[in-house]
């Protein structure tokens, strides 16, 4: 059997989508988490943002690196970036935004795993990082919701 070319992972946020794609867009550096295993040059890194049609880490002495060029941006519902670290951005990751219920539900799939050597498909096809991603998306929105 063939592996999957792709993995998802999802949460439910308490906010209308149009909320919900701006905390996950415009305030990505208030809820990602820094440590050694989230950035591309811990050492350098401080702080996460898109800007310029890219999905950036920038770094102390000005540099930055481009983690992602976006190739859909379409408030609220979806967001799409191609992924520059890995195999030339022919893989994607793709975020939509959909009213479910009093909140909204927040997909994210990771596309063209089949471009990758095994062993590294193989961890994100587990979903171990996405679903840690999204969790603090999630925590952090959630607290954003109960303050007055």
């Amino acid at each position: 059997m063939t592996p999957p070319s792709s993995v998802r992972a999802a949460v439910t946020v308490p906010a209308a989508p149009a909320a919900a794609f701006r905390a996950f867009t415009d305030e990505i550096d208030r809820w990602y988490v820094r440590g050694p295993h989230s950035w591309v040059d811990p050492g350098r890194a401080v702080a996460i943002r898109f800007e310029d049609g890219f999905l950036r880490e920038l770094w102390s002495d000005g540099g930055h690196v481009d983690l992602g060029r976006i190739v859909a941006w379409e408030p609220p519902h979806r967001l799409v970036w191609a992924d520059l670290l890995n195999e030339g951005g022919r893989m994607e990751i793709e975020v939509s935004f959909t009213a479910d219920g009093s909140g909204t539900r927040v997909e994210l799939e990771h596309r063209g795993l089949d471009t990758l050597p095994p062993d590294v498909a193989g961890r994100i096809r587990r979903g171990y990082s996405w679903n840690i991603v999204l969790r603090w998306y999630a925590t952090a929105h959630r607290g954003r919701a109960r303050r007055p």
